[in-house]
């Protein structure tokens, strides 16, 4: 029986550090927007992202519009939280099945979901927590338990 140690912590380092990212782009995210209501706050709003891309120098048709910047960062918000729910899952599950060695293949399968939802659900930002998964499926897939003695 191989131990499955290095898969475990490199998915379960991936899963916290993933997470904790979708979780953080997601709430800055929705507070961005639960800020950004009202009259008052889009005004702010308008006035600061004018002024901050003023300051910067940059040209007024290379500017993007504001308002499709806000629903970006709201679409962005919502789908790091349901990316990071659908990787918690995934992780979870594949953990499970990782220790003692039930279904190796079954876990590489969804440490390999897992990654690829966490980076595209953080827009590329989550390359690393994906890579660790990505790696931890790659040893789930390879490492394969030795056969008894098969003679010459």
């Amino acid at each position: 029986m191989i131990k499955r140690t290095g898969e475990v912590v490199l998915a379960v380092t991936g899963l916290v550090i993933s997470v904790l990212m979708q979780a953080a782009i997601a709430t800055i995210g929705l507070l961005m927007v639960n800020g950004a209501k009202g009259k008052e706050g889009v005004a702010t709003y308008y006035n600061n992202y004018y002024q901050t891309l003023t300051e910067m120098e940059i040209p007024k048709n290379d500017i993007p519009d504001p308002d499709r910047v806000f629903d970006f960062v709201h679409m962005l918000s919502w789908t790091a939280l349901s990316g990071g729910i659908i990787t918690l899952i995934l992780g979870v599950v594949g953990i499970f099945y990782i220790i003692n060695n039930k279904k190796p293949v079954l876990s590489g399968f969804l440490f390999l979901a897992a990654g690829i939802v966490s980076l595209l659900c953080t827009a590329l930002i989550g390359f690393i927590p994906a890579l660790l998964f990505v790696i931890a499926a790659m040893l789930c897939f390879v490492r394969k338990p030795k056969s008894g003695f098969s003679g010459f």
